[in-house]
């Protein structure tokens, strides 16, 4: 008897199971990419302007391509001067005409058949003056002397004759956000002296120290000796004055690298920052110094 009972609740557990069982299709729109723009500008470099369609995530078989039937236009906005930029490479839009000034702010403009038109506007911040005032063991004091209200990143760079200081513009903004985090001595991210955050600025005010020991038990330079020890070291102080867009593009970069999980459903990654109307990426301008450091 006890066995006959069984068997029913087994029967019914399983007809309960199979009657709650619903197969669902997904259904989606077609995949239509997004303009991705890319461009980071720098003081009399020239204009260069990369243009890619994003790859669709649902597909491992879609890759980026660059866009290459673009019409692309930057306007200078106190003169409402047009520059034209003409596609070098796939997907690369340059201009050695009229190149950034600083403190000017300039439009981008880009006509792709089959979207709305992409903008966007940012400038290259004048370059802060910065004064290195003590120099010991174990760090560097300086000053930055800046009647503006700006952004500001900076770090230390050991260099030798076999291993010299590159001071070339970068265009890239993931280039250049990869040539500030290859030091392990990031010392400084924001200095806004209009409104500053204590929860997001290591220094406030205008001066600061860079230490020359990493505090998280890092060694400078990189690798903890010496590249070539044939040659005595120098040291740099790198200082990038940075558009409020290119701040907020560099700080949202950096926690998206420091979330874990990235390829986790469970978990959120933070949204890497754009300013592109009608499109995804980076239009922004920047300045910078090198200070030997004695």
């Amino acid at each position: 008897m006890l066995l006959f009972r069984f068997k029913i609740l087994f029967i019914i557990i399983a007809i309960f199971q199979i009657s709650c069982e619903e197969d669902y299709i997904l259904h989606r729109e077609a995949f239509k990419p997004s303009i991705v723009v890319n461009s980071a500008f720098t003081v009399n470099q020239p204009w260069v302007v990369n243009l890619t369609y994003s790859r669709d995530l649902l597909n491992h078989n879609t890759k980026i391509n660059p866009v290459t039937n673009a019409y692309v236009e930057i306007i200078e906005k106190a003169t409402t001067r047009i520059i034209i930029l003409k596609q070098a490479e796939d997907g690369y839009y340059k201009s050695d005409i009229y190149p950034p000034q600083a403190d000017k702010t300039y439009e981008l403009r880009v006509t792709v058949d089959g979207y709305p038109l992409i903008t966007s506007s940012s400038l290259a911040p004048k370059n802060a003056v910065v004064e290195i005032i003590s120099d010991v063991i174990e760090r560097v004091d300086f000053e930055i002397k800046d009647a503006g209200q700006n952004y500001y990143i900076w770090n230390l760079i050991f260099t030798n004759p076999s291993n010299p200081i590159d001071t070339s513009s970068i265009t890239d903004p993931k280039n250049l956000v990869s040539s500030i985090n290859k030091y392990n001595n990031i010392a400084g991210y924001l200095n806004d002296l209009s409104n500053p955050n204590p929860n997001d600025a290591e220094s406030q005010g205008t001066k600061s120290s860079l230490y020359l020991s990493d505090p998280n038990g890092g060694s400078n330079p990189p690798g903890g000796q010496n590249p070539d020890s044939t040659f005595q070291v120098k040291r740099y102080l790198r200082f990038l004055t940075v558009s409020r867009d290119l701040y907020s593009y560099y700080k949202s970069v950096e926690k998206f690298i420091a979330s874990d999980n990235h390829n986790s459903s469970f978990s959120k990654n933070p949204e890497i920052h754009s300013n592109i109307k009608n499109g995804l990426g980076i239009f922004a301008g920047y300045t910078e110094v090198y200070k030997e450091i004695k």
